[in-house]
């Protein structure tokens, strides 16, 4: 990006129109920049221009309904909606309406304005006999200028009909097509700084988020309905031709298949990425489907041309007549018949123009005609695929399955604040607290397909505000399809762990039911608790997480789970002893497990190693909770527990 003033300063939340102009330069500046615009801008159904308005514009729109998303100074990715989605006006006042017009319409405002100021012209020159020859210019040059819009449209049409029927199989444009109709699209990327490409995806991802609660809100209230968990369920498409630097293009082709679009076939060059809210082609507007209505713009302006340039035939023939002219056009009403029976490429009998120009003018009036074949042919398909498209919502509401929903169980204030980052630095989203009777759940909005809520419960699994107890009340009334619980434990094995290492439970032990015997004279503890293993789906999703981990070491295996505070060397090293394979102590798993297997729930405890037992401090229960909680969100960003991968599957 060029050192440009106006773009390199501190800007303010909503960028000013100069802003916009100096990005826009700085992207028409960059290695792929002229495809990025080309894609972006799009062409028309003509073929001839634009069909959306300069870049400028286009950033200065986005920006003002918050679809343009930027990271610092130097890098920024434009939003675009659904295809299908309604297009809604942004602001109340006439200077709005007309900054979309000229970003959304700007093919149809190159086609009208000339019409219009044309025969809004003509229309002041026809009283005064000296502007008429202007005015016949100004017909003329009308005329031409509806032919050839005309004619390109026809052509356009009948090539990318032909197109259709040659091509095997969906290639990139169509599948493109397909997936911007259906999703929100990043449709332009600018970034200078590739390592920060992750970082301004997941901003894209959180500001979709709040894009589509808000108008989810706005709707509903329209309606008369509250809105009170408004999640985005919405899949994010990547555009690749929209990229400005080959940097950018090139992390974001190291991505693995789950950002690719899984429905284009492998032979086909891939130039869609397509990713969950975890964080080429041509842009939307290009490929937009188009009614047919066109045509009745079409049979408007042929009517406009019979009946005004009827005087114009009248006054050429009365001009070249001296005396009296049977059999020619002299009076208006004749001039009307003759033009209106030129458009079946005929003359009306007895009735035939003399002069060159009133015949030049027949022979147009004709070609008008002609056209309006191939015009009507492809006014026809176009509103045959609008309405196809737009009974397609209605089709896929039908078919969409409901979100996973991923309870996850907190304990201390550490654990919980660690959760909330870790989501909100994937889906941008704030918690919203839900009042559920006596509990309070958060809503942490959506990663990929999955719904996130936490619950915070009491140290111990007893008490009335124990693990227990919330655990069912919450299991009842949330009715997660998961339940995780994320935190902070005790580690039982100092050589070969370390502060702030993930323990996760393949098995958990419940320590507090035991038998306590008499062997000559000695105390002989005899467990009865139950020792069962977790969730073998959750358990597999978590082990699949660790690869590529490059966060704090996993460990799987034996935990045990007891009300008691374990701050005491030789109490610890009693319950190694009586669970030599446990890597791990904590005290709240066991009302969690009982709640989750009442209800059939699949559980896992998930919780890192703040201390050894003995010696305690609060030094590191910060970042041992952050560690936990950062593989739990890595599981769901990969689309571990995305409903496809596991409805209708045996899950234990």
């Amino acid at each position: 990006m060029p050192a440009d003033a106006t773009f390199t300063r501190r800007s303010p939340d909503r960028p000013t129109f100069a802003w916009c102009r100096a990005a826009a330069r700085a992207v028409r500046a960059a290695e792929c920049g002229g495809a990025a615009v080309a894609s972006v801008r799009g062409r028309s159904v003509n073929g001839l221009v634009r069909a959306r308005g300069p870049l400028s514009v286009m950033l200065y729109a986005a920006a003002r309904e918050n679809r343009l998303v930027r990271q610092g100074e130097r890098g920024f990715m434009l939003l675009e909606p659904p295809l299908l989605a309604s297009r809604r006006v942004f602001g109340p006042g006439v200077g709005d309406r007309l900054l979309r017009l000229v970003d959304r319409r700007w093919d149809a405002l190159l086609f009208g304005v000339p019409v219009l100021v044309g025969f809004g012209a003509v229309g002041c020159l026809l009283p005064f006999p000296a502007g008429r020859l202007t005015a016949l210019f100004l017909t003329l040059a009308v005329l031409v200028h509806v032919a050839v819009w005309t004619t390109a449209v026809a052509v356009t049409g009948a090539l990318s009909l032909w197109r259709s029927f040659g091509r095997r199989g969906a290639g990139p444009r169509a599948v493109a097509e397909s997936l911007a109709a259906d999703h929100w699209t990043v449709a332009l990327c600018h970034l200078e700084d590739v390592r920060r490409t992750d970082e301004l995806l997941r901003r894209a991802t959180g500001r979709l988020h709040v894009l589509i609660r808000t108008h989810a809100e706005s709707a509903a209230a329209a309606l008369g309905y509250e809105v009170r968990r408004g999640e985005a369920a919405e899949t994010l498409v990547l555009l690749r031709r929209g990229v400005t630097t080959d940097a950018v293009r090139r992390h974001l082709d190291t991505r693995d298949e789950s950002g690719r679009a899984t429905d284009v076939p492998k032979e086909v060059p891939v130039e869609v990425l397509v990713f969950h809210p975890a964080g080429r082609s041509p842009d939307p507007a290009g490929s937009r489907i188009v009614n047919g209505s066109f045509l009745l713009w079409y049979l408007g302006a042929m009517a406009v041309v019979v009946l005004v340039g009827a005087s114009f035939v009248a006054a050429w023939e009365r001009d070249a007549c001296a005396g009296s002219c049977p059999g020619r056009p002299t009076g208006y009403r004749e001039a009307v018949r003759w033009l209106a029976q030129r458009l079946f490429l005929s003359d009306p009998a007895g009735l035939a123009p003399a002069t060159g120009a009133a015949q030049l003018f027949g022979w147009l009036c004709g070609l008008m005609a002609v056209l309006l074949l191939p015009v009507a042919f492809v006014a026809v398909r176009q509103q045959h695929r609008a309405n196809t498209a737009a009974r397609e919502p209605h089709r896929r509401l039908e078919r969409r399955t409901m979100p996973t929903k991923l309870l996850l169980l907190v304990v201390t204030q550490d654990e919980r604040d660690a959760v909330f980052e870790a989501v909100s630095s994937v889906n941008g989203t704030p918690p919203t607290p839900r009042y559920l009777g006596d509990r309070t759940v958060f809503d942490l909005g959506r990663i990929s397909d999955v719904d996130l809520h936490v619950v915070q419960s009491e140290q111990a699994s007893g008490g009335p505000a124990g693990s227990a107890l919330v655990s069912a009340s919450m299991l009842e009334q949330v009715r997660p399809d998961f339940f995780v619980m994320v935190g902070i434990c005790c580690g039982l094995r100092p050589g070969k762990q370390r502060l702030g290492d993930i323990v996760v439970s393949g098995q958990l032990r419940m320590m507090d039911h035991q038998r306590v015997g008499d062997a000559d004279g000695k105390p002989v503890i005899t467990l009865r608790g139950d020792k069962v293993s977790a969730s073998g789906l959750l358990l597999d999703r978590l082990r699949v997480a660790q690869v590529g981990w490059k966060g704090a070491a996993v460990h799987f295996g034996l935990m045990l789970s007891s009300s008691v505070l374990i701050d005491f060397a030789p109490h610890r090293d009693a319950l190694v002893e009586l669970e030599p394979d446990a890597v791990a102590a904590e005290m709240e798993g066991g009302g969690m497990y009982a709640a989750a297997a009442r209800d059939r729930v699949p559980w896992i405890v998930v919780k890192a190693v703040s201390d050894w037992g003995a010696g305690k401090t609060d030094d590191v229960q910060a970042a041992a909770a952050r560690n936990a909680a950062d593989l739990v969100v890595r599981m769901v960003s990969e689309g571990a527990l995305d409903p496809h991968t596991w409805q209708s599957r045996h899950t234990s």
